[in-house]
């Protein structure tokens, strides 16, 4: 990614005291411009080192006007054999996903947003 600007799209849809609330934002991926809006889903890279791709669902995005912050929720869904637990017979082949409990992240740079 050569170019890490965030800017929100649309006017805020909402305000709760130092918060600022949107709908969607858009950034630039591999030279190309892209609009992420909230209920959306994405792939996400979490953790660097490994090569464990999971989906991402944008639940909340705001700004922290004291702090000048982005701030995105994340509901983030893994293949089971990505969690701790593991695949287990329960799972079966049609179950694909397991979904863990929604996340927050400071939005500097869309790096966590990748494609396959």
């Amino acid at each position: 990614m050569t170019n890490h600007k965030i800017q929100f799209v649309g006017s805020p849809c909402g305000h709760h005291g130092n918060y600022t609330f949107y709908k969607a934002f858009k950034y630039t991926l591999h030279g190309k411009q892209k609009i992420l809006s909230l209920g959306e889903f994405f792939f996400v890279k979490i953790w660097e080192e490994e090569d464990i791709i999971s989906v991402g669902e944008a639940q909340l995005l705001w700004e922290d006007r004291s702090s000048g912050q982005i701030l995105v929720s994340l509901r983030i869904y893994f293949l089971p054999e990505n969690t701790p637990e593991g695949r287990c017979e329960e799972h079966g082949e049609a179950d694909k996903m397991a979904v863990v409990s929604v996340v927050l992240v400071v939005l500097l740079c869309p790096f966590f947003i990748t494609t396959p």
